[in-house]
């Protein structure tokens, strides 16, 4: 009889192999569930032996997944929790119950299980939830003590809050004492002020997604000791903001949400701030005209940011023979600071315009990595003369590198699609940098030509 290879292995190095058996956040789905197609539960129908080493390594039934509108997620949930033994957990409760459902009190039943748990519980994830459990939720004892949570994330159910605002009765213990607690992720219409409890003072990260520009500011103004923070754009009804001045703030990422069709540009927020220590700046829903936007520049100005990493990705709608008035690089004017630089779906004309720029070492003077992503292109023959473009321009800010306060390190150069075979003599100039010591990578998705 053939004997398993695995169990050749001592114990320890068995569960560490069926860890990395676990869906990834590489995959679809990186938190565990009851899928029998995947581990944990598929590892328990491959033989005995496997079983009893799955079941006897906690680190796989620590990450869960659960359905709240079954009742068996309980069963399922309260099996994870015994496997799981000490280990530090990260949950996420999906799929609440409508409000149409009140006489359903196991999902309360659950919570109050996951409370006994509480001091190993560091990733909760609660959404979409009706803003009824939500209520239930923060009458329970102990609903405030979660000694270990490190990250929150809560979404409250659209349709909802329509009907009850969430400002009339905030909750006044839920997550009030998580003194770990340094991440917070607020998903809809949800104000800072409906969970006034929270360790606001102690959050260093804070991501809004679909949350109103004025609840997103209220969060960066009574959490002045954040670091990072994340803000996906949704619908748009203009209140009164006021302007907000936050000195600890590091990173800002900008994102538009497509789900809503008279949703707006994620930059309109920054003509309400002021970042001065801003080290890194990603706008994911990128307009051309905002690098000549008059709002932007000026936001630039006012902070004089100590910016050193910039991440945009460009509208993909704008024709490929745009105006060059809409076109301007004004903003990187203002960026005399910045090391690091990715840009992502340009059209040719814009970096023509870009690099055009570059040869002049006071443009961008302490840049050292440049890397363009998915550039767009209609022809081969467009795609020669922009390269001999590059080149001449690359090629003179390479040349003037011991004249400059910055070294240029590396550039990073991707077509969205396939251009075809290159002529030698096209990339030649580029190779005699790369072999002068630039790390360089010219490639298509389906080829490396340099």
């Amino acid at each position: 009889m053939l004997r398993d290879p695995v169990f050749t292995f001592p114990f320890e190095i068995t569960s560490e192999i069926f860890i990395h058996c676990l869906p990834t956040s590489y995959t679809d789905r990186e938190w565990n569930t009851a899928n029998p197609c995947e581990a944990p539960m598929l590892l328990l129908h491959v033989c005995r032996s496997w079983r009893e080493r799955a079941i006897g390594t906690p680190a796989l039934w620590a990450k869960m997944e659960l359905s709240m509108d079954t009742a068996h997620s309980h069963d399922m949930a309260q099996v994870c929790l015994m496997r799981a033994k000490s280990c530090p957990l990260s949950v996420k409760l999906r799929r609440w119950p409508s409000k149409a459902a009140e006489e359903d009190s196991w999902p309360i039943l659950f919570f109050q299980t996951l409370l006994g748990r509480a001091s190993t519980l560091e990733v909760l994830e609660v959404l979409p939830i009706p803003l009824y459990y939500i209520r239930r939720l923060d009458q329970l004892p102990d609903s405030s003590d979660f000694p270990s949570l490190q990250k929150l994330a809560v979404g409250v159910r659209v349709d909802v809050l329509r009907g009850e605002p969430m400002d009339e009765r905030p909750c006044v213990r839920l997550f009030a004492n998580a003194p770990l607690l340094r991440g917070v992720t607020f998903i809809g219409d949800i104000s800072p002020t409906f969970f006034p409890a929270l360790p606001w003072q102690q959050v260093t990260k804070y991501t809004g997604v679909c949350v109103p520009i004025d609840y997103f500011l209220d969060a960066l103004r009574i959490s002045r000791n954040l670091v990072e923070c994340v803000w996906v754009a949704g619908m748009f009804d203009l209140p009164f903001v006021e302007h907000l001045n936050h000195s600890s703030l590091k990173s800002l990422s900008l994102e538009k949400n497509y789900c809503f069709l008279d949703s707006f540009s994620s930059t309109y927020i920054l003509r309400f701030l002021t970042l001065s220590s801003l080290e890194t700046l990603r706008i994911l829903d990128c307009e051309y005209n905002a690098f000549s936007d008059r709002r932007f520049l000026a936001f630039l100005t006012r902070s004089s940011p100590p910016l050193r990493q910039f991440i945009v990705k460009l509208d993909t709608d704008i024709d490929l023979d745009a105006d060059e008035e809409e076109l301007g690089v004004d903003a990187f004017l203002s960026m005399s600071s910045l090391v690091e630089l990715e840009i992502w779906h340009p059209i040719p004309k814009f970096l023509t315009i870009f690099f055009s720029h570059l040869n002049n070492v006071t443009f961008l003077p302490q840049l050292r990595h440049l890397s363009i992503f998915h550039l767009r292109h209609r022809s081969e023959a467009s795609v020669r003369s922009l390269l001999k473009t590059v080149h001449a321009h690359l090629s003179a800010r390479w040349d003037a590198r011991h004249h400059g306060p910055g070294q240029l390190e590396s550039f990073y150069f991707e077509w969205d699609r396939d251009v075809g075979d290159l002529p030698g003599d096209d990339l030649a100039p580029f190779r005699a940098m790369a072999s002068d010591g630039l790390n360089i990578s010219i490639k298509s998705p389906k080829r490396s030509y340099v």
